[in-house]
């Protein structure tokens, strides 16, 4: 299975200046940096609004990164949606591996737009995009390409591993305390 978005390709900037994307740099940059972020006024609204009416539930674990909120919400068996709401609003949204498997701490994420925005738009229902290289918003998007982010070959829950490591442990100790008793 593969997950498959669109991001812009090519678009103008607030300068007026016209950026293209090429394959290359969607396929480096967006799965290792942030290229996009949202904005939303009221980041309190949005973030009740995603908890209370969309499911959302705090991001945990993860690396912080200075939001104000982590937030998370599974989108099918293997990928989530994380989204990082900061106090000035941005909003910086990614799909990666769900929490539940080891591959999550690997570095196959990808950068996303309009999810997000599906996500909070019957709270804020103005789409606006930053381009984080170059510091400016987007005003205007002319196209875009069609991203696949595949499955990882394997998927290994994490939970049963802890349990069995602690059942060890426990057991270990136990045993470490068994004495001889007196007849």
């Amino acid at each position: 299975m593969v997950y498959a978005t669109v991001v812009p390709r090519r678009f103008i900037l607030e300068s007026g200046r016209v950026v293209t994307l090429e394959a290359w740099e969607v396929e480096e940059k967006l799965t290792r940096s942030t290229l996009f972020m949202l904005w939303a006024p009221d980041v309190e609204k949005v973030y009740k609004y995603l908890v209370q009416e969309q499911g959302f539930e705090p991001a945990i674990p993860s690396t912080p990164k200075g939001e104000k909120y982590g937030l998370r919400r599974v989108l099918d068996q293997v990928w989530e949606l994380h989204l990082r709401l900061y106090s000035n609003g941005f909003i910086e949204a990614e799909v990666e591996v769900r929490r539940d498997f080891l591959e999550h701490l690997q570095p196959r994420r990808l950068n996303v737009v309009y999810e997000a925005y599906e996500y909070y738009r019957g709270v804020y229902d103005k789409l606006h995009i930053w381009y984080t290289p170059e510091k400016e918003w987007i005003t205007r998007i002319i196209d875009h390409f069609n991203v696949k982010l595949r499955d990882p070959e394997t998927l290994t829950p994490w939970k049963p591993i802890v349990l069995g490591i602690v059942t060890t442990g426990l057991f270990i100790y136990a045993l470490s305390r068994l004495t001889r008793g007196r007849v």
